[in-house]
């Protein structure tokens, strides 16, 4: 299976890195990991 991240969802994935990293040193960078773990387990 193939899954495509549209242009709009990526933007909404680097704005919550930013948003997790300002609250935190190393959360944006784990909200990353956690997103992208959930599609490889589709």
């Amino acid at each position: 299976m193939n899954i495509e991240i549209l242009n709009e969802a990526e933007i909404d994935i680097a704005n919550g890195i930013e948003f997790y990293e300002s609250q935190k040193d190393g959360l944006g960078r784990y909200f990353y990991n956690s997103i992208f773990s959930d599609i490889n387990s589709l």
